[in-house]
């Protein structure tokens, strides 16, 4: 498979009006492309925690819905 490459000039502005319409499922796609490090840490947590409520030791939400 052949590999394209493209590079694109756009103004800061230009590049935030863009990302602006972009659907939220497409910035939330854009954003972890970008950031693949928060995408590891985000799946960490929901391992762990679903690691803690399969050990009984989470917090059902209706106990932190009625503390907040």
């Amino acid at each position: 498979m052949s590999k394209v490459t493209l590079k694109v000039n756009l103004s800061y502005d230009e590049l935030r009006k863009a990302i602006s319409e972009l659907s939220d499922d497409e910035k939330e796609g854009l954003f972890f492309e970008l950031n693949p490090a928060w995408g590891k840490a985000l799946q960490k947590m929901e391992e762990d925690a679903m690691e803690r409520i399969h050990k009984g030791k989470g917090i059902a939400w209706e106990k932190l819905r009625d503390e907040i």
